[in-house]
Order: structure tokens, then C-alpha cells, then sequence
């Protein structure tokens, strides 16, 4: 039985379409998904319909599920509001915060809205601007660097520990920002900023509970 929300099989061209775009456009979604160039065009051009597999390709190198480009999204539409052009990369800002604080659980992990930034300055802050994407913060541990509510731009290519940097990190289900500082003891210390929170020490042992999602590259405040 189809979706009630699938519509025609030109409203799933048009999604895939969308999808592309949410994902830095042709050239950029040619080296994430594996997919030709002319093949990526004719999607694009909304002239053939992508097979699952595909599908399955760009849904994950866009950021979103596949069920939003089956049955449609606020996400693959929000990118035609934002006015960017080849030099802007559009990221998605998922609906999943991590806690400067205790720890939240992660329970969502959609796309709801884009933002845009321009590459040249992801670059200069030492990230790959195809390979970030938007999350909020939320707590005080990190507290002065971070005030909560800011908002985080996290670069997912960037999964290998450097001493005293930043990380958005996965421990053990909770969604925490940290600082991260390797002992010479190989164990991995996770920081917190604000004085009051005590540094928490990760034997090795416990580092398989450990999953780095990317470093924090840059944040804001929301007024």
C-alpha cells in the first residue's frame, strides 16, 4: 500500500532533488555517495527516479532518513529558504542536544531546518565544511566557553582525539560537549569548563563506551 504522504513518483524525484541540495549540491554529493556525476545531473534535473540503494546513499549524505525523501520533510524543504550560493555550504541542524552538563540521553536525531555557512570561513576555523553539521548545547559545565543555549557546528571528519580540544561525544548513549585530554596513563579525561564540574576520567576499559561524534569547530549564542 503507498504512504498517504508519497504522493506521485514526480514528488519523489523532486524530494531526491531537494535531498542533493541539502547535501552541498552535485560535485559535493559525487564524493560523499559514490554515485556518477551524470546520474547525480539526472536527479537533480528530476528526469529519472533513484533506485533504493541510491536513495539510501544521498538520505545518508545529506543527513536525513530515507523515509523523509520517501514520504517528505520540513528539512528537504526549508533549503529552498535559504539564500545561499557555491560559495555557502548548507548544513543540517538536527533535532538532538548535547549537554554541557550531566548528560541527555539521545532520543532524535532529524533534520529541522538548514542553516548556512560560508565555506571559506568553516575552512579557516580548520574544518571540512561538507562534513559538519548543527546541534544545540544545553547546561553550564562548559561555562564560560560555551554558555548554554549556544549553538554548536560540529565537524564529523573529525574523530581522532587531540589533546584539549573540544568534542561533541557519545558515552554510553549520553550526548555530552566536553573537552577531551589524554593521560600519558592512556587514560582520556572529559573536562568541563565550569570549575564546579569535576574532571571524569575514562580508564582504558571504559574507552569502547566512548564514541567521539566530531569536534565542536564553532558555536553562538542565540540571543
Amino acid at each position: 500500500m503507498m504512504h498517504p504522504n508519497m504522493g506521485s513518483e514526480q514528488a519523489l524525484r523532486s524530494r531526491v532533488a531537494d535531498a542533493i541540495a541539502v547535501g552541498g549540491g552535485v560535485s559535493a554529493m559525487v564524493d560523499k555517495t559514490g554515485i556518477p556525476l551524470g546520474t547525480l545531473s539526472k536527479y537533480v534535473a528530476q528526469s529519472s527516479t533513484a533506485s533504493f540503494a541510491n536513495a539510501a546513499k544521498i538520505a545518508s549524505a545529506a543527513g536525513v532518513t530515507l523515509d523523509e525523501i520517501a514520504f517528505g520533510s520540513r528539512a528537504l524543504a526549508l533549503h529552498r529558504t535559504v539564500e545561499a550560493g557555491p560559495d555557502f555550504v548548507r548544513l543540517p541542524r538536527y533535532d538532538v542536544q548535547a549537554s554541557a552538563g550531566a548528560g541527555i540521553n539521545v532520543t532524535s536525531e532529524l533534520v529541522t531546518d538548514i542553516i548556512a555557512f560560508e565555506r571559506g570561513f568553516l575552512r579557516d576555523l580548520g574544518a571540512a565544511p561538507d562534513h559538519c553539521s548543527v546541534i544545540w548545547a544545553r547546561g553550564d559545565s562548559m561555562v564560560p566557553t560555551i554558555p548554554d543555549g549556544s549553538i554548536l557546528v560540529i565537524d564529523h571528519s573529525q574523530i581522532e582525539l587531540v589533546h584539549g580540544c573540544i568534542y561533541v561525544v557519545n558515552l554510553g548513549g549520553d550526548l555530552l560537549v566536553k573537552r577531551l585530554r589524554r593521560r600519558l596513563d592512556s587514560f582520556v579525561e572529559l573536562v568541563s569548563d565550569n570549575p564546579i564540574y569535576p574532571v571524569e576520567a575514562l580508564r582504558p576499559a571504559d574507552l569502547e563506551h566512548l564514541r567521539v561524534v566530531g569536534r565542536v569547530v564553532y558555536f553562538c549564542r542565540v540571543p
